[in-house]
């Protein structure tokens, strides 16, 4: 069974929602990548609890509501970068480049800016899955498209401080279909689902990715069979 086609990567979680053009987690994931819509509104803003946000989170809302309006995103940047060069160790401004990085598709300059902030000593960003799960976004990106490896440890931090952070669970269940862990997938989505209002679009998108990845399951060799 081939997984649906998208053209599409929604960009899940934080403030900056958006989704980018022509980008995917390779071939494999391209059912992942369409199931994902269901978590970004027209608005932009995740169809999560706002529980889910932590004091960093706010944090760098807020400074981006502050920013909104006139300043356009080059503005913003040329500011994040002079505060950076006045202050180095400034985690709020680094975690608010590497995002505008990201939205970019500048995918080196994001992964080591969410690396610097959450290698401060001290840092608060480390007690934010929001930060984690972004983390592993860009470093995804940055080794071609695949949440194998660094990618997936990092969303498993992010897990290990929220297990049913919206963003973690759904980056954990499209690299477990990537490695063929159509199991792993149907767990890591039905967590996800529970957080989804029931008649929503989102719910329907979802419940048929789960669907389509308890099929694959059921089709499965046993482990050491050759396929």
């Amino acid at each position: 069974m081939a997984a649906p086609s998208a053209s599409l990567l929604p960009r899940l979680g934080g403030i900056a929602e958006r989704r980018r053009p022509g980008l995917r987690w390779g071939a494999a994931l391209a059912l992942a990548a369409a199931a994902a819509a269901f978590l970004v509104q027209g608005s932009g803003t995740p169809e999560v609890p706002a529980s889910d946000a932590s004091a960093l989170a706010l944090e760098v809302e807020r400074a981006l509501q502050g920013a909104s309006g006139p300043l356009a995103a080059g503005d913003r940047y040329a500011q994040l970068e002079l505060q950076l060069q006045r202050h180095p160790d400034d985690v709020r401004a680094l975690v608010l480049k590497a995002r505008l990085d990201m939205e970019a598709q500048r995918f080196d300059l994001a992964a080591g800016g969410y690396g610097k902030a959450l290698g401060l000593p001290n840092s608060k960003a480390v007690r934010d899955p929001d930060v984690w799960a972004e983390y592993a976004e860009a470093v995804g990106m940055q080794q071609g498209g695949t949440l194998a490896g660094k990618p997936m440890q990092l969303v498993d931090k992010a897990l290990a401080l929220d297990p049913r952070h919206a963003k973690s669970l759904d980056l954990a269940g499209s690299a477990a279909w990537e490695a063929r862990d159509f199991a792993a997938a149907t767990d890591h989505w039905k967590r996800l689902l529970e957080r989804l209002p029931p008649g929503s679009s989102r719910h329907g998108e979802l419940a048929a990715a789960i669907r389509a990845a308890e099929q694959r399951a059921r089709l499965a060799l046993p482990a050491g069979r050759p396929r």
